[in-house]
């Protein structure tokens, strides 16, 4: 096992190639509840979707160990990697916006006439839910989700795609705030629809 924190980052690798340890207390600097954003075992990756736990609740910091003030607890699957964050960091989830010039692009006079289709893993499979609406304020609100892959349907359900990715889909890897902009393109921070 080793682990390591980098920034705002706390990265935990299990390299043994069949032992898994359940509860592993590994120390930290933190005093904060810490939130897996991102590991090997998960579906998109080709896992098995065993640690989903802690991508929906924080590990809780506990006392010191080796060394180091604080410390967490995990499950640490053989051969995987885990990246957790301050919990503090990812509260508010995904809002995204939609440019002006990306409704005239595609003619569509308001996000009001859109409908979402958000991708999520349900029981290891990825499946698109029933579509979604823009909220009144001109965003979508994902506030649960740290992270969010999504299509869209304007008028007549017609796909508006996303240009930066293979599949159309457009894609958010961590919480916060964005905008569809151009042709069809994800960029970071939201446009209030006042100055829109």
């Amino acid at each position: 096992v080793i682990a390591f924190e980098r920034g705002e980052l706390f990265f935990v690798f299990n390299f043994h190639p069949c032992n898994s340890y359940s509860d592993y207390q590994i120390g930290t600097s933190w005093n904060e509840p810490l939130r897996c954003v991102l590991d090997s075992d998960e579906g998109r990756f080709g896992g098995q979707c065993r640690l989903e736990h802690g991508h929906a609740n924080p590990f809780p910091p506990l006392h010191g160990v080796n060394g180091r003030p604080h410390s967490v607890k995990l499950y640490l699957p053989s051969r995987t990697v885990q990246v957790l964050a301050k919990d503090q960091y990812l509260q508010g989830g995904v809002k995204v916006f939609a440019a002006p010039e990306f409704l005239a692009e595609y003619g569509v006079k308001s996000v009001t006439d859109l409908d979402v289709h958000v991708q999520a893993w349900q029981d290891g499979k990825q499946v698109m839910l029933p579509p979604m609406k823009f909220g009144s304020d001109g965003f979508l609100h994902l506030e649960k989700s740290f992270e969010a892959t999504f299509k869209l349907e304007g008028p007549g359900g017609v796909e508006l795609k996303c240009w930066a990715s293979k599949d159309g889909l457009f894609r958010a890897y961590f919480p916060g705030e964005y905008t569809i902009s151009g042709i069809g393109y994800l960029k970071v921070g939201g446009i209030p629809l006042a100055s829109a």
